[in-house]
């Protein structure tokens, strides 16, 4: 007897690079490369704790990363291995492999940014819940816009479906482009999933958002504060923290 997949049920695909290469902006925020792999790993793992609690039918986790494979597993994900290069960039390339990995096991899939060190499990049902509706609606796909609204936080896809992830530079516009649908286009909800986190500014931001435990315990694990801290620190005490 073959079990189909529940017809509101999703997997989400994270596509994540070498550790000792990821997130070389953030090393004005850090006290040293060690640090920023920690930095890195901790967001990777708020990431995969808010997708996993967020009752998701699947979670793949691409990387090269015998590290990442490793904390992929202990959060109950699938690692797969990078595709051989082709035609998409390198981090699509990952995601669509992903997605097609994932495809048989949801009726709907998501390439989610893998450094949402603020993401939490409601948030994201939340915009998985009105991806489903718009694609149910007919739309070919589904997105949200980063913070600043021209990179992409998440793309939701049926299960099977030949729409291409385009992440990357202005990935907003070209999934829009392609027949995604945008949801919150004002940007007014979300700040959770919208806040990838790639420079220290944006670590700023995270921090007052108020990151997951394990983001907390590796900004917190070196004795001098990091300038990315301290500004969100000033910004928390000022009442100047964004909307979540």
């Amino acid at each position: 007897m073959v079990t189909m997949p529940d017809p509101h049920s999703i997997a989400v695909v994270l596509a994540v690079k070498r550790l000792d290469a990821a997130k070389s902006r953030l090393a004005t925020a850090v006290a040293s490369d060690d640090h920023r792999r920690a930095l890195v790993t901790a967001m990777l793992a708020d990431t995969l704790l808010a997708v996993r609690n967020a009752g998701v039918a699947d979670i793949v986790v691409v990387s090269p990363d015998p590290g990442v494979e490793a904390l992929a597993r202990e959060f109950g994900a699938r690692a797969v291995a990078e595709p051989a290069p082709g035609t998409l960039s390198p981090l699509n390339a990952a995601l669509a492999h992903g997605l097609t990995s994932a495809a048989d096991s949801a009726t709907l899939v998501a390439a989610l940014q893998a450094d949402l060190a603020a993401l939490d499990a409601a948030t994201l049902a939340e915009a998985f819940d009105e991806a489903s509706a718009v694609i149910a609606a007919g739309a070919a796909a589904a997105f949200v816009a980063d913070r600043g609204g021209d990179g992409t936080a998440l793309l939701v896809l049926p299960s099977g479906s030949p729409f291409e992830p385009r992440f990357g530079a202005d990935s907003a516009s070209a999934h829009r482009s392609a027949g995604a649908a945008e949801l919150d286009p004002a940007r007014r909800r979300w700040a959770r999933l919208r806040t990838d986190v790639d420079t220290p500014a944006d670590l700023a931001v995270a921090a007052v958002l108020g990151p997951g435990p394990h983001t907390r315990e590796a900004l917190a694990s070196r004795a001098s504060l990091s300038d990315a801290t301290r500004i969100a620190r000033i910004s928390n005490a000022a009442g100047t923290a964004p909307r979540r």
